[in-house]
């Protein structure tokens, strides 16, 4: 072995020893230092990858939910592909659940702080692609099963439908494991993703409260459709520019029948085409006869003159089941509709296209089909067959066009319309309409009945039009109520009105003990002709009328509140034709014989007392008129009262009672022998009533007038007094829901997101 000189030992070689020492050292470090800094990489690699990947399907999947939340809220883009859009959500989920669940992040899961979150995370994916891939993407592939409707072929193939409460039934076991998932995290360590679990399982609480607001409706539907059999349903065209107590003229009438989920619309017939009724079907329509007169049961253009749907519904469905053709047939269901309804749902599905070129839409069609229509289409013959027609093609683009992005506007439609009147539902079986009210889409006031609370006092003056015409387009009304003060009844004075030069009669039929009896009040109802002379010269005289061109003959049906009754009436010229009881309620029948002449007006009054108990001043509410104004149903409750307390009852009905009882005992002759005079001097009008099918169009759509969910202030007023309220359900003085229904419950949602949805901004 070679070693070095002693000499040369010593200090240098300590020197070459540290340097030698130190590269050593220097090379290990550099070793070290290398290897953390390629497990540096490595670790920026993997994770960093990871990273981006999910932040590129994170983006996807939230681009995907915007999609389809606008979709379903109706504020998206129309055209969007809700089968590619929802698969596209789904993949993006579950790549970023699979990203999540690998054992990268395991890592991290076990080992880090941040252990919660992603758990938190893991748990959201999987609840977002197990909803979309599972109830959701099972709704949305309905859609491709209908079979469309054309006019063509008159079926529609709804079956798919049949499958909808499988489905939400489903929903609910899902959204109710998933809510129990999220709640029972342990609380993440990020606030913001601590925020959106709680965010996510309130959510997800909240659609599954909306959803069992439709349960009961969704149940019903296989029912409906006729999964157990066909049914057949009536769907009747109100015409309100003829008026009858109920809304308008039965103009038109077409047999829808379900079965198995194939709904087969038949064509609209003209009910001057039916034979007539000979004689009340019932008990109850010998009690309506004797008031309303027979042409309630003879003909089914005027079975609305009965105010209360749900009779008049029974009696159109026995006239038609009268017919040759139809005899045997069961009749499940009545639907009636007018023009406001139907502009209601063209404007919720989009525009229609007739046969002529005109393009109805959410603002004109109302105005189309009470008065252009006319002008337009002088010719009876094309008229008929020219809204026969029209008719198919609506009700083709409304089925085509209900979708996703249109539901909840088509929703509202049917909503607002049956609560204001302007569509009406009679079930064979009450149960139905029962659940259909109780779904809230439906209001309560789609059955149309008399209002039945005395504590919330409510009179009717129902309009029908005698003279076959379309008139009542040009018909103006203005009603008042005053409450009476002082020690004297105004029944006992010589004047109820200003405007009406006639003293009162009395109208009494004590069928109420006058201690039960409360306040009285003085209605004014003034009827005015906007039609001038010029049109009542150059319109055609199926508008005008033919033998005195021009001129209004209504006829008008007074109804005292429940539990009160209408004490005098004046008016100067007119044909106390009855006064007798219908559904609990006294009406009286006045003709006004002079009529209403273009550019006229004409004022009648009379004295209501209201039940003892009352606790709200009288409210009164007007077979729906609609004009060019708008659409008028009466007082919404405004009363003119200057009286400091209520009124002494004990001394007035003294006065009354002294004043009255000669007026009472005539007035008895009056509703036996007059009311049968009424009803044999009917039978000439109805003679010409009759006819009028003849000469009338079938309605079908909204107008220029405001439309129910357009948010017009004059529609919300008339909304809910336009139809008296209901027995079915209690909604209160004016018809509204007492609780917050589906559609509220879907509105309150929509207003905690803004339309367009923007979930990135949720997330940021």
């Amino acid at each position: 072995m070679r070693t070095l000189p002693r000499h040369i030992r010593g200090r240098s070689h300590r020197k070459l020893t540290a340097t030698t020492g130190w590269r050593l050292v220097a090379r290990v470090l550099y070793v070290v230092l290398a290897s953390f800094a390629g497990l540096l990489l490595s670790t920026f690699i993997v994770y960093g990858s990871s990273v981006v990947a999910m932040a590129y399907e994170a983006d996807r999947m939230i681009t995907s939910a915007e999609k389809l939340a606008n979709a379903a809220l109706g504020c998206g883009d129309e055209d969007v592909d809700l089968s590619k859009t929802s698969h596209e959500l789904v993949t993006s989920a579950t790549k970023l659940r699979n990203e999540l669940d690998g054992a990268r992040w395991t890592i991290v899961r076990d080992h880090t702080s941040y252990g919660n979150d992603i758990t938190a995370a893991r748990t959201m994916l999987g609840a977002v692609a197990d909803l979309v891939d599972g109830p959701f993407a099972d709704l949305t592939s309905l859609s491709d099963k209908f079979g469309g409707f054309s006019m063509e072929d008159k079926t529609v193939d709804v079956s798919a439908l049949l499958e909808i409460p499988g489905i939400l039934h489903g929903a609910h076991n899902t959204i109710s494991a998933k809510v129990t998932e999220l709640r029972s995290l342990q609380t993440p360590s990020v606030p913001k993703v601590a925020g959106l679990v709680s965010t996510g399982a309130s959510a997800l609480e909240s659609v599954d409260k909306l959803l069992t607001q439709y349960d009961d409706l969704v149940d019903l539907i296989p029912q409906l459709l006729g999964a157990n059999g066909k049914r057949t349903y009536l769907v009747a065209i109100y015409n309100p520019a003829e008026l009858r107590s109920g809304g308008g003229m039965v103009g038109n009438v077409a047999p829808v029948t379900a079965e198995g989920g194939k709904v087969t619309i038949g064509d609209f017939v003209v009910t001057s085409a039916y034979q007539y009724g000979t004689q009340p079907f019932d008990a109850e329509g010998v009690t309506e006869g004797a008031v309303f007169g027979d042409q309630v049961y003879r003909y089914p253009q005027t079975t609305t003159v009965n105010p209360n749907f749900q009779r008049a519904a029974v009696t159109l469905k026995n006239l038609w089941a009268a017919q040759p053709d139809n005899k045997g047939t069961e009749v499940s269901g009545v639907f009636a509709l007018d023009p406001v309804f139907m502009q209601a749902l063209i404007g919720a599905t989009g525009n229609v296209t007739l046969s002529d070129g005109k393009v109805l839409d959410g603002t004109n069609a109302v105005k189309f089909f009470l008065s252009d229509i006319y002008t337009e289409h002088p010719d009876y013959k094309d008229q008929d067959a020219f809204t026969n027609e029209s008719s198919k093609r609506i009700m083709s683009s409304v089925f085509s066009n209900v979708n996703a992005s249109t539901a909840s506007s088509v929703l509202r439609a049917v909503k607002s319309s049956s609560a204001s009147g302007h569509f009406k539902v009679w079930m064979n079986q009450t149960s139905e309409l029962e659940a259909l009210v109780q779904t809230q889409v439906f209001s309560a006031n789609v059955a149309g009945t008399l209002p039945n609370d005395p504590l919330n006092p409510t009179a009717g003056v129902y309009l029908t039009e005698a003279v076959p015409s379309k008139l009542d387009w040009y018909l103006d009304v203005d009603t008042t109520v005053n409450r009476t003060c002082g020690a004297t009844f105004a029944a006992s004075k010589s004047r109820l009105s200003d405007l009406v030069d006639a003293k009162p009669r009395s109208s009494l039929i004590r069928t109420i003990a006058t201690k039960d009896l409360g306040d009285e009040y003085t209605v004014q109802v003034t009827l005015r002709n906007t039609m001038t002379k010029t049109q009542a010269k150059e319109l055609p005289t199926f508008v005008t009328g033919e033998a005195d061109p021009g001129t209004m003959q209504p006829r008008l049906f007074l109804m005292a509140p429940a539990g009160g009754e209408i004490t005098s009436i004046a008016y100067e010229t007119g044909d106390f034709v009855a006064n007798g009881i219908v559904g609990g309620h006294q009406f009286i029948n006045l003709r006004l014989t002079s009529g209403v002449k273009p550019e006229s007006e004409v004022t009648i009054a009379f004295t209501v007392r209201v039940a003892e108990q009352a606790t709200a001043p009288l409210n009164i509410v007007t077979t729906p008129v609609i004009t060019a104004k708008g659409i008028y149903t009466g007082t919404n409750g405004v009363v003119t009262d200057q009286c400091a307390a209520d009124v002494p009852d004990a001394k007035q009905d003294q006065t009354l009672a002294a004043n009255g009882s000669a007026g009472s005992a005539a007035n008895g002759s009056t509703n036996g022998s007059q009311a049968a005079q009424g009803q044999n001097g009917q039978n000439g009008q109805n003679g010409q009533t009759g006819q009028n099918g003849q000469t009338s169009a079938p309605t079908q759509d909204g107008s220029s007038a405001p439309v129910p969910g357009s948010g017009s202030s004059s529609d919300a007023a008339a909304g809910d007094s336009a139809t008296p309220a209901p027995t079915l359900v209690t909604d209160g003085q004016n018809g509204q829901d007492p609780n917050a229904g589906a559609l509220d419950s879907l509105d309150n949602f929509r207003s905690h997101l803004s339309c367009p949805v923007d979930l990135k901004s949720l997330v940021a």
